[in-house]
């Protein structure tokens, strides 16, 4: 944009405002400092009424304590295709193969708890005539046949997600291009997708994550767009965004306030302060507090024991404060109850 048309004062969020030179200055800091990823470069604009706009990525660190839920189905559910007609009954999508499955596709998977109940289901296998027994020679026994394929797909039943197994049985048949393009229907949290079983978990704290927004989103709205690039069930309500500073400080976004630019005004660097997604009710932990927290335990000992005198002092203050007010306001009550006695001569 032409930076010559910018307006002398700019609004940077809720009350704040920088001059033209400033913005620019924290601008071009920003893009330098990641001069090696451009593409999680800012970008601004000005609207028809003067108002700047500054659009970009946002890093945002998972904190949440509460489990979160996935949801079991995207907002636009994907239509199973159309069988296509073969005349071949062994077809994999032939109709008439019906007594074998065969290859199945993913979007036959309208609902995905099909997916869990076809990976514990023993696959069908043709009839065939078993080989002759080959018998050891010391003790005549068979010998013992073992599919190491079967017994680690048994052993990782219980620890790979439904996804992950559809993709290990039957992702073979499928181009790079193809399973791609049906990756790409559902974000995944460190590679986390839906999981009936499992789709109720707490992410790895400050993992980071990335969400595109603008300088006009307020805090509410950029965990409202956070949560549903997850496609993640809970009320954005239930969480908050938090300003985790170096020093420990830790202070709370309200609703009107807008995180990019308290990222841009902070910098880019996440070694000064990170932005973190956590629950409504975390405490905040203000400055004068945070500048003891990196102190050694002795060190904060005694400041702890400065507290308690200074604190008795204050209490013996107020304390002798009010005996004196106690013992004045007393000698004055007793001066006006005091019977005034008249004499006649």
């Amino acid at each position: 944009m032409n930076e010559a048309a910018l307006l002398p004062v700019i609004q940077a969020g809720d009350g704040r405002t920088l001059s033209r030179a400033e913005f620019l200055s924290l601008l071009n800091t920003y893009n330098c400092f990641l001069k090696d990823h451009t593409q999680l470069h800012l970008s601004c604009s000005q609207g028809e009424d003067g108002e700047v706009v500054v659009e970009g990525f946002l890093n945002i660190s998972w904190g949440v304590r509460r489990p979160i839920r996935l949801k079991i189905q995207d907002d636009k559910q994907m239509l199973p295709f159309a069988p296509l007609i073969s005349p071949d009954p062994t077809s994999p999508v032939s109709p008439l193969g019906n007594k074998s499955r065969g290859m199945t596709r993913w979007g036959e998977y309208v609902d995905l708890h099909q997916i869990d109940e076809m990976a514990e289901t023993p696959q069908d296998t043709a009839v065939s005539k078993p080989p002759p027994a080959v018998y050891e020679t010391t003790t005549l026994r068979p010998v013992r046949q073992k599919n190491p394929e079967m017994e680690a797909e048994s052993n990782l039943f219980r620890c790979m997600s439904d996804a992950s197994l559809v993709k290990r049985r039957r992702g073979k048949g499928k181009s790079a291009a193809q399973r791609e393009k049906e990756r790409q229907h559902r974000f995944s949290i460190n590679g986390h997708f839906y999981n009936y079983k499992t789709s109720i978990f707490t992410p790895s704290h400050g993992t980071p994550t990335k969400v595109r927004i603008s300088s006009k989103m307020t805090t509410n709205q950029v965990i409202a767009q956070l949560l549903n690039k997850f496609k993640i069930e809970n009320d954005p309500q239930e969480f908050a965004l938090y300003c985790i500073h170096q020093s420990g400080e830790k202070r709370k976004l309200s609703n009107k306030d807008q995180p990019l630019w308290e990222r841009i005004l902070q910098g880019p660097s996440d070694d000064i302060m990170k932005i973190f997604l956590m629950d409504m009710d975390e405490e905040e932990v203000s400055t004068d507090v945070a500048q003891y927290l990196n102190l050694e335990l002795p060190i904060l000992e005694q400041v702890l024991l400065k507290l308690r005198e200074e604190e008795n002092r204050e209490i013996q203050r107020v304390i002798s404060k009010y005996h004196h007010q106690h013992r004045l306001l007393s000698h004055m009550l007793s001066c006006k109850l005091t019977p005034h006695v008249e004499t006649s001569v």
